[in-house]
Parts: structure tokens; C-alpha cells; sequence
């Protein structure tokens, strides 16, 4: 089972979103939101989630954002979908009820007493964690390469991303969880680049690798950039999508071809959906 990690920021909300509508996000794909924003693309996605009866998780003590206040937490718990804790206090103490706990200080989970716990945990493959946890573990990674400037892909322009769905289970974890194409720390807003960027994962040999395309700075407008940019990601269509084109990607083509520029935001929202359908796949 696959976990993926979304801190509820707008796109990637749409991402989901459509794919739960269109049938395409596997029901072995159950993601945890962080909400940190109470927007109306929140509260839609919330509802198509519950409507499509697509299992998720949502934190109910998220540790930022707009909802990290008492009031806050009380709102979230009336909402009708599966709820996680993150464990910020001794679990003994904690009086918030979930299905899941997340852990995010090691410090606490380590001074908690495990011994009667129930609920599946995500929890990062540090040794002493994993021994004093008590109850079904998914593994926490972080497998993005965030870097302070977007040139520096050029150095390293596709890696291996991730081969934890083949080996969790030996293991002796229940599932996997990662932050998709975004890392553990949380960045409110990207600062604007002359260079677009997009991060494409693929399977190559039963590996999950990504590629980070990028523009050049040298075209006079973003659309510019953007339709010279999906010449290279058109040239790299059989190892991305194999057969059949994911959503995401026909998104990007249909701007390209009608030769628009789509905006930052839905290059990130069609580059999750590509990632989330790309492992729909692989699970079924």
C-alpha cells in the first residue's frame, strides 16, 4: 500500500482530485493531507474523496499552516474521512482518536510507551524508532532532490527516485510513504526562476527514476520556454508513459499543442497526476 505525503497546497489537491473523478488513483494508493490552508479547493477535494469513497488520510493536528490552532484541529476532526495524528506529545497523553500516527520527532516517540498500540504508524527507517514502535510500520522517505537553484539539475538531470515498493514488505513494513515530487520541508511559496522546470518520475528496469527537465533562459517569453521545453519531454514519451499516455501528460501535450503556456501551478498539478497515475498502474 502506498502513502504518498501531500501538505495540501493547491495543485497538488487539484492533482488528486481529478484522478479520484476520472477513476485513475488506485484505491492501493491512500494519501495523507496535511491541510495548511482552509481554501475551497480544500473542502472540494475533501468532499470528491468522500464522494468517490477513495480512501485518504487527514491530519487532524497539522504542525503549520492555517489549521495548527486549537480551533483549528476541532474543525478538522468533523470532517467524515480516516484521520492521522502526528505524535507530538507522549503517545499515553495524546487524546486525539486516528487510525494513524505519524511520527515527526523522534525525541517523543522514543520517551512513548508502545506497548498497546493499534494504529499503523509512519515512521522513518532509523534504527532505535523502529525497534521500540509497537504496531504495523509504513516507511517514511523523502526521495526528492530539492535544490536552491534550478541549474543545478543540469549536474544531475535523471536519477533513481525510489525502490521502496519492491522491497517494503521483506522489509516487514505494511506500506510505503514519500512526499511525491516535493520534500519533507515545507516552502510556503517558490520564488520565480527564468528557467522552467519539470520533474518527470518513469520506470526503467522495475525502478522508479525521475528526470528534472529544464528550460533554457534564453527564450524572450515563458511560452516560449515551455513549448521548447515539451519538445524534450515529447522526445522522451516511450520511457515516461510506455503505451499509454498518463493524464498528466496529455495535459501538457494539449497546452503545447495548442501552443499555450498553462502556468507553473498546473505544470506541478499534471506533473503529480503523472507520478500518481504512473503508481496506479504499477500497483494494480
Amino acid at each position: 500500500m502506498y502513502y504518498p505525503y501531500f501538505r495540501g497546497k493547491q495543485f497538488d489537491l487539484l492533482a488528486l482530485r481529478e484522478l479520484i473523478e476520472k477513476g485513475l488513483l488506485s484505491e492501493k494508493i491512500q494519501p495523507i493531507i496535511e491541510p495548511v490552508k482552509k481554501t475551497a479547493t480544500f473542502q472540494k477535494f475533501l468532499l470528491s474523496a468522500q464522494n468517490y469513497q477513495h480512501p485518504i488520510y487527514l491530519i487532524q493536528n497539522p504542525q503549520l499552516g492555517e489549521f495548527n490552532t486549537e480551533t483549528g484541529n476541532i474543525k478538522l476532526e468533523t470532517f467524515p474521512v480516516r484521520k492521522a495524528s502526528v505524535v507530538s506529545q507522549a503517545l499515553e497523553t495524546m487524546t486525539q482518536r486516528s487510525e494513524m500516527l505519524i511520527i515527526d520527532q523522534p525525541s517523543i516517540a522514543l520517551a512513548s510507551d508502545w506497548e498497546n498500540n493499534q494504529r499503523k504508524v509512519l515512521v522513518p527507517p532509523e534504527f532505535r524508532l523502529l525497534n521500540k514502535i509497537k504496531g504495523d510500520k509504513i516507511l517514511s522517505l523523502d526521495h526528492f532532490t530539492r535544490l536552491p537553484n534550478l541549474n543545478f539539475y543540469q549536474e544531475c538531470p535523471d536519477e533513481l527516485f525510489s525502490t521502496d515498493y519492491l522491497n517494503y514488505q521483506k522489509r516487514g513494513f505494511v506500506g510505503f510513504s514519500d512526499f511525491s515530487i516535493d520534500n519533507r520541508i515545507y516552502y510556503e511559496r517558490v520564488y520565480p526562476s527564468p528557467i522552467l522546470s519539470l520533474h518527470l518520475v518513469y520506470f526503467f528496469q522495475d525502478t522508479l527514476r525521475i528526470h528534472h527537465f529544464l528550460s533554457s533562459e534564453e527564450g524572450v517569453t515563458q511560452k516560449e520556454k515551455f513549448l521548447v521545453l515539451m519538445q524534450e519531454v515529447k522526445s522522451w514519451c516511450h520511457l515516461l508513459s510506455s503505451e499509454q499516455l498518463t493524464l498528466g501528460l496529455t495535459i501538457l501535450f494539449d497546452y503545447a499543442d495548442k501552443e499555450k503556456f498553462p502556468g507553473m501551478g498546473v505544470m506541478r498539478k499534471a506533473s503529480v497526476m503523472h507520478h500518481m497515475e504512473l503508481m496506479s498502474r504499477y500497483l494494480q
